[in-house]
């Protein structure tokens, strides 16, 4: 289920914010049930891919 759930996570990330980069599918991929749950809601608000994970934008340059 953690990986169905992962999957549509990341096909919402997608179709709002474009082509994920490299950081930001790793961390879904990694993430536990809770972590997913509270990203999924963020993206329903968030203006940025970063707004979603609560990040400061670092992980930008990781691409």
């Amino acid at each position: 289920m953690l990986e169905g759930e992962a999957k549509v996570l990341a096909r919402l990330l997608t179709r709002r914010f474009g082509p994920l980069p490299k950081w930001a599918a790793t961390r879904v991929q990694e993430a536990d049930a809770e972590q997913l749950e509270t990203w999924a809601d963020a993206v329903l608000e968030a203006t940025t891919l970063g707004e979603v994970f609560g990040s400061t934008g670092l992980e930008q340059d990781e691409d």
